[in-house]
């Protein structure tokens, strides 16, 4: 998401006015026995939970907060002051301001670059996973994953993988979501919306703990580049006497045997238009290139795709096939991918859960590219089984996954794979691998190779 901190935004008043609140359940801290705040920048701590920090302080709760980076690219146009004197200015606001909420806080500052958080998701998830100790009750705040900025995006999935790993509780608080959406926005998540109520101490705390952020209230001097980040029309969000979290089911520990609800799909594209980067990155427009070559005919009557997402492996697939069916779990990926390919007739699309939502029909061609790892391994077997009954004489079933480790999926890519390949009904006729990914290609028993096929073997 694009947006400009100088635009004027979205209205405290148009927030506090809209119907939404209506029915919002309130946020229960009487079982947490620790708090982890999470930010990217100092101030997002207090900006989006420092009453949730006042409040649990008050209460005998301990509190650890962790700001990822210093900040110090927060003006980034200044010919006054360097990142090297905002880092400085910056750790100091932020230490101030904690101190202000939450007394004896424990506080880490990591110092990771400031615009590339992306890039240290795994140091980050590790520092708040190291600092829940023994601790059996959690509450894990930090920012809004689908807050716009990518630095927030990017400290929410390091708070999301930490909270799967030891069964926490996850609460993200909005930032920039209050400047650049509004009340009637689709992405708004009212449905998983609760709120915090503040005493007037704690309020008061906040009040005072945003103060020493001057950096960011305040114009660093008169020079162009200097202007403040945070405007006082903007700062209204925060001077609420209650805060906002998205909040999220309490997570599973490392590797359930369960399958990946609908629900953590639904959570995971909120406010993100290409979560995983199709459109950007070099390995991903690798491993499409890849893909397309694997496929040993140069057309395909009928298709299944499973697990389009917003429909860039799609667009490319399409090209060689007549009639193909594009499904995913989750409905917004499922409309990208629709409007990418407004007007490609041979394309049709639907939200399902596969395998349990299984379409009629048989196809010459299923792919089944980064969806397998997110199943039960009974649910995977089902889906093989089911593809290998779908293939028409001929037919052909394409499989690609990452075979890293990821915290939250019940599966690897190399266990998927080793799925299809125990299958009776399905045989490897090629594919690909490397240390990123297994790309295999399966037939139905008796299927002959390219060169086979064209006479020349």
């Amino acid at each position: 998401m694009t947006f400009d901190h100088r635009d004027a935004g979205t209205p405290n008043s148009a927030w506090l006015s809209a119907d939404g609140w209506a029915g919002i359940e309130p946020m229960d801290l009487r079982a947490v026995e620790l708090l982890v705040v999470v930010a990217a920048h100092p101030d997002d701590e207090t900006l989006g939970a420092g009453g949730l920090m006042a409040t649990a302080h008050a209460e005998g709760i301990p509190v650890v907060v962790i700001v990822a980076t210093a900040g110090e690219r927060s003006h980034p146009d200044s010919k006054t002051f360097t990142p090297e004197r905002l880092t400085v200015i910056r750790r100091a606001e932020v230490v101030a301001a904690i101190d202000a909420l939450a007394p004896g806080a424990a506080v880490q500052l990591l110092g990771l670059p400031d615009g590339e958080l992306r890039k240290h998701v795994p140091a980050l998830t590790a520092a708040v996973t190291a600092c829940i100790g023994d601790h059996s009750t959690v509450l894990i705040a930090s920012p809004w994953r689908g807050d716009g900025h990518p630095d927030h995006t990017a400290a929410g999935d390091a708070a999301r993988a930490a909270a799967n790993a030891v069964g926490a509780t996850l609460a993200e608080y909005p930032i920039w979501g209050w400047h650049w959406r509004a009340p009637d926005s689709p992405e708004w998540p009212w449905d998983r919306i609760r709120t915090l109520a503040l005493s007037s101490d704690a309020v008061a705390a906040k009040v005072s703990a945003l103060e020493f952020h001057r950096s960011q209230t305040e114009p660093l001097s008169d020079a162009p580049g200097d202007e403040a980040i945070v405007s006082s029309s903007f700062v209204e969000h925060f001077r609420r006497d209650f805060e906002t979290f998205v909040v999220t089911r309490e997570s599973a520990p490392t590797q359930s045997a369960e399958s990946l609800a609908q629900g953590y799909f639904d959570t995971f594209y909120e406010g993100r238009t290409d979560p995983w980067g199709f459109e950007t990155r070099w390995y991903e427009e690798r491993k499409r290139a890849l893909t397309l070559a694997a496929l040993p005919r140069r057309r395909f009557g009928t298709a299944l795709e499973i697990g389009c997402s917003i429909g860039v492996l799609t667009a490319e697939l399409a090209g060689r096939v007549d009639d193909m069916l594009a499904t995913d779990i989750a409905q917004a990926p499922v409309d990208a991918a629709r409007e990418r390919l407004a007007g490609r007739s041979e394309v049709r699309f639907e939200r399902r859960a596969l395998p349990q939502e299984w379409p009629d029909g048989s196809y010459d061609l299923i792919v089944v590219s980064e969806v397998g790892y997110y199943l039960s391994p009974d649910r995977l077997d089902d889906l093989v089984h089911r593809a290998a009954d779908s293939l028409k004489d001929g037919g052909i079933v394409l499989a690609c996954h990452w075979r890293h480790p990821v915290s939250d999926y019940p599966m690897r890519g190399d266990d998927v794979h080793e799925a299809f390949r125990r299958s009776a009904g399905l045989v490897r006729i090629g594919g690909y691998a490397d240390d990123d990914f297994l790309l295999d290609v399966f037939g139905s028993p008796g299927t002959v190779s390219v060169a086979a096929a064209e006479g020349l073997a």
